[in-house]
């Protein structure tokens, strides 16, 4: 078969500022799998059309390649599928938007969603008449087993697990696909079908986060998370089993990096790299042994209690420049109670006095306006970050908690009436509160939220006014500030 992947355009919140670049490595997994026994391509059109912000309505831009780019490279490949990758329920719309353009191509190219959004949404992706099949958890392996299928007729469905689709307009959803559990089986992702020179391009303009400034790459190694953060969807596709790539295995991929793209910065996107910590230290040991030349950064966040000073030392001398933990909550009912993390606060402190220490540096996640919360509690989570900070952590980010499909925060705002009133699927991509409880409003979080990102000291005054949309209530905000 001839199989076209496609990373389409992303819907971005105008609070967000500058474009975002996100490498979908998701994706490049998935066309290394089918590339042994098909003929692939990929378009990224949400990264390669970077820098092209369309404006949707007062809050938000769609970024990425126009339509009719999209249409044209499709028609010169003619594929027989299209893979069409969700990573987030907010960017539902334009992934829809390829599907029906896809269908006008041609009905007869098969449409296959994956990610997020069509793993906790089947059934409802399949309601739109454009979609053939869902991939419901991790893609790999099922899509290559559904193209197997396809190839042959298509009349053995029901034995492809983790796929959705509908049959004499009923919807069918076979068994759920067990994870990987040998990660090392997979074949690194095809990065040669990525426009790897655009992504280096891109940050010469908008360096991301400040960090990335050198040719780049994202590494995945590791998935799962056995934690039951409630406002957390990770299990929705990667599962609740924890599961790491071998050091050497890791390690090989990054040589190929350097050998092949001559990278000089990574990120490390797991959700729970340093879990296994003799597994930490083999690819920090194997790092610094074959001599690579990196920097290297953990954007989603490592959790603090599994980090300790031998550990750090190692990261630091194979590169690690910056880590990210995420306390999520400065009160610890709220971290054990309320959003269901487990974690001693404690060893968050821990863990930011020893990075300064060894000379990494450190980013703190906290998430607000969580169901069972108070608002004196968001204050009491303020202060914790200035506390922090005089610890020694430089960068804050705050969020408003999103219930996500797929999410146990999802499920309690939906059975206690707190999604906010008139919510709907466009509300993910706006970046505004959606949960409204006896304690707080909407307006309440937004100002909380902006008042809590004045930790950091690059949030500036104007940066607050935008962010509540009212100049005389900012100012209120700002003198009222603790």
């Amino acid at each position: 078969m001839r199989f076209c992947l496609i990373n389409p355009p992303r819907i971005q919140p105008k609070l967000w500022g500058k474009p975002s670049i996100l490498q979908p490595i998701d994706m490049a997994y998935v066309a290394a799998v089918l590339e042994k026994e098909h003929e692939v391509t990929m378009i990224d059109a949400a990264n390669e059309g970077w820098n092209n912000l369309e404006e949707m309505d007062a809050t938000k831009y769609r970024q990425g390649l126009k339509n009719e780019e999209i249409k044209n490279r499709v028609k010169r490949f003619a594929p027989d599928a299209v893979g069409i990758n969700i990573p987030f329920c907010g960017w539902w719309k334009p992934a829809y938007e390829v599907a029906s353009m896809v269908k006008n191509i041609d009905e007869n190219i098969v449409t296959v969603l994956s990610g997020l959004h069509p793993s906790a949404r089947a059934k409802e992706c399949l309601s739109y008449a454009n979609v053939d099949y869902v991939v419901i958890g991790e893609p790999e392996l099922t899509v290559q087993e559904l193209a197997r299928e396809l190839e042959q007729g298509g009349k053995n469905l029901r034995q492809v697990n983790g796929i959705g689709y509908v049959k004499n307009k009923k919807v069918v959803i076979t068994s759920p696909r067990p994870v990987i559990e040998d990660l090392d089986s997979l074949p690194f992702p095809a990065r040669h079908l990525l426009p790897m020179q655009t992504y280096f391009e891109a940050v010469k303009e908008i360096p991301l986060r400040g960090e990335i400034r050198k040719p780049w790459a994202t590494v995945v190694t590791s998935r799962g998370c056995p934690f039951h953060c409630v406002f957390c969807s990770i299990h929705t596709v990667m599962g609740r089993k924890w599961r790491g790539r071998s050091p050497e295995n890791v390690v090989d991929e990054l040589e190929q990096l350097v050998d092949v793209y001559h990278i000089r910065q990574l990120d490390f996107s797991d959700e729970n790299m340093t879990l296994d910590r003799k597994r930490m230290e083999g690819i920090c040991d194997l790092i610094v042994k074959r001599g690579l030349d990196l920097d290297w950064f953990t954007p989603n966040g490592v959790r603090a209690d599994t980090l300790d000073e031998k550990l750090l030392t190692k990261m630091k001398r194979s590169g690690c420049e910056k880590i990210r933990i995420a306390p999520e909550s400065g009160v610890q009912r709220v971290v054990n109670e309320v959003i269901g993390k487990n974690l001693d606060l404690k060893a968050v402190e821990r863990a930011v006095v020893l990075c300064k220490k060894v000379g990494i540096r450190v980013g703190c996640f906290f998430v607000i306006g969580l169901i069972g919360e108070t608002k004196e509690e968001i204050r009491e989570t303020i202060n914790f970050a200035y506390k922090l900070r005089r610890l020694g952590a430089e960068s804050f980010v705050f969020s408003i908690a999103t219930p996500v499909y797929g999410t146990d925060l999802y499920e309690q705002a939906k059975r206690g009436g707190f999604l906010k009133e008139d919510f709907s699927d466009d509300d993910f991509a706006a970046a505004e509160p959606l949960i409204e409880t006896p304690e707080f409003s909407g307006d309440e979080l937004r100002e909380l939220c902006a008042l809590a990102n004045m930790v950091n000291p690059t949030f500036t005054r104007g940066k607050l006014v935008k962010a509540i949309r009212n100049p005389k209530k900012a100012l209120k905000v700002l003198l009222g500030k603790k």
